[in-house]
């Protein structure tokens, strides 16, 4: 009974409504991220407090992190993908392994991390753009968030473990205690105990030291299905290389949009720390419309995924159309009500009036592209749901690296400080422009209707 009630389930992509599709498997995704970006709102929002140099110095260091965050999402994916693969062909001996190379390769990249940061930190964090002025503070936050990297590697890293096996919620449960520890630790540490911006970060490592111990917990009672012992922490270089033939267009993709943000930094640096503290916050406000539409693109690729292989076109269409509409129409009352209020939102962040009249004429340039995001991303998740790796890593890394970072060296030449801010809209319009075109190609290839025909 139980096994023919999960063949409904999956047979039901199929023969389900769209629309009820969508919401089942795209709304988990969107709280999901929606909890992992909390802490980082919530970060910024009380180092605003601060002042703009304490902003910009956060403002340096989320790239950063983030990086350190794309190499463990990016292991965590390929890891993932092999340990259900393993589950699916009942070799639960190779599953652990993996497992236990994930704990290795998270001890490992926080090792590097820690020792990185004791001898190359300062000299690196000017290199991503901390200008004099908020050097120290750079360095005050940075430092703790690196002594503390294993404990962000191992969660995230483990956390894609436990859905493998197919434990969502206590990946769920460590992701929001994580949060709500940050959340409730900010004010305590940076106001109540003096500590400024190292406060941030104490909370932020505090948060993750709990949620590594609520998962490690899992693993030690023998509630998992996975078995870590000793051995399965000897290198196993196979292991480690099928882990990264999968995870790595991820890592790739993340990687190299925070890339794009460092090279930003740099050139916002040329100005002064003003305009670094605005793209700290912009990026911030910007999780408010992108999350959404990640989580719609995240669900629609078991929708798209089983109809592809299922012959089914017009679903596939119908799929895509809705997602895309969905996501177009949340970002762009995003996009709206910023445009129409910008200092209104830039309040919640900051008081300092430099920062405020700087970032009223950043935040309505950079939010004009906003009715595209879902297109673009349901597009290129197209591409992900179908098996074409390939062009879906070449469209991401094109809108985030290849067009955007020369439009942040040509446009300011002439624009000034504006034009840093118009290489947004200016990169999402052509990647857009060219992601279209290659779909609507793919789509004649694989016979899909470009109108509404009813669905077979």
């Amino acid at each position: 009974m139980k096994q023919k009630t999960k063949r409904d389930k999956t047979h039901s992509l199929g023969e389900e409504k769209i629309t009820r599709l969508l919401l089942r498997f795209s709304l988990p995704a969107i709280l999901a991220m929606a909890v992992n970006a909390s802490y980082n709102i919530v970060d910024t929002i009380f180092v605003g407090k601060l002042g703009a140099k304490a902003t910009a110095a956060l403002s340096i260091c989320y790239p950063v992190q983030m990086i350190l965050g794309a190499v463990a999402i990016g292991t965590g994916i390929g890891a993932g993908s092999l340990i259900a693969r393993s589950f699916g062909a009942k070799d639960q001996k190779k599953a652990s392994l993996v497992a236990g190379q994930v704990f290795l390769l998270s001890m490992i990249f926080g090792l590097a991390a820690t020792l990185t940061s004791l001898f190359f930190l300062r000299p690196l964090l000017v290199l991503f753009g901390a200008t004099p002025e908020i050097l120290e503070a750079t360095v005050e936050y940075m430092s703790v968030i690196a002594s503390g990297a294993f404990f962000l590697f191992f969660i995230m890293m483990m956390n894609h473990v436990t859905r493998a096996e197919g434990n969502p919620t206590l990946s769920m449960v460590v992701m929001i205690s994580s949060a709500v520890i940050n959340i409730i630790l900010d004010p305590i540490f940076i106001f109540g105990l003096g500590m400024g911006i190292k406060g941030a970060a104490v909370a932020t490592i505090i948060a993750k030291i709990a949620g590594a111990i609520i998962q490690s917990s899992y693993f030690l009672t023998g509630r998992s299905a996975l078995t870590i012992s000793w051995k399965h922490l000897r290198p196993n270089f196979r292991i480690i290389w099928d882990i990264y033939k999968v995870g790595l267009p991820s890592l790739l993709i993340q990687v190299s949009g925070n890339l794009a943000i460092i090279i930003a930094n740099r050139i916002l640096g040329g100005f002064s720390h003003i305009p670094i503290a605005v793209m700290g916050i912009v990026l911030r406000m910007q999780m408010l419309a992108f999350m959404p539409v990640i989580g719609i693109s995240q669900g629609l690729i078991p929708i798209v995924g089983y109809n592809f292989g299922a012959q089914k076109p017009r679903r596939i269409r119908e799929a895509l159309y809705k997602g895309a509409a969905a996501g177009s129409l949340f970002s762009t009352l995003v996009g709206i009500t910023f445009f129409l209020f910008p200092g209104f939102f830039l309040q919640i962040f900051t008081d300092d009036a430099g920062v405020l009249a700087v970032g009223t004429e950043a935040l309505p340039i950079m939010v004009l592209i906003y009715p595209l995001l879902g297109p673009q991303s349901v597009s290129i998740t197209f591409f992900q749901a179908t098996g074409k790796a390939l062009p879906s890593l070449l469209l991401s890394i094109l809108r985030q690296f290849i067009l955007y970072v020369p439009l942040l060296f040509f446009l300011p030449r002439f624009l000034g400080l504006p034009g840093i801010w118009a290489a947004t809209p200016i990169a999402d319009l052509l990647a857009f422009t060219i992601t279209l075109s290659l779909v609507l190609r793919e789509f004649r290839i694989q016979g899909i209707p470009l109108i509404s025909p009813k669905d077979a």
